[in-house]
């Protein structure tokens, strides 16, 4: 067999030896990054939601299961919830001046 060959046999499992670590490495670094953004795209907050501990959402808001609340017994309410003053008999005041009704 030819001496040269065989050199350029091992100068190719080398290079893919550290092309293989250089994947491993770069893999590490954004999996971390995207577990922190992943986290904050999950949170209600972030989507201009509220976080509702009653189980019922404010006026002109939707409850949403895709996204988290701090508190695991909270719901996730998204949309514009109307403030306080409450205009209508139907509405009350609740949790962070949201009115509530029907």
């Amino acid at each position: 067999m030819n001496k040269k060959a065989d050199a350029n046999m091992w100068w190719i499992i080398i290079g893919a030896v550290i092309a293989l670590v250089v994947l491993i490495i770069l893999m590490v670094i954004f999996t971390t990054k995207t577990g922190k953004l992943e986290g904050g795209l999950s949170e209600c907050g972030g989507k201009s939601g509220v976080c509702v501990s009653g189980g019922i959402c404010p006026k002109s808001t939707l409850e949403s299961s895709a996204f988290t609340c701090s508190s695991s017994s909270a719901i996730c309410c998204i949309g514009s919830p109307k403030k306080s003053p409450c205009n209508s008999v139907d509405e009350y005041e609740g949790e962070g001046g949201y009115c509530f009704g029907k």
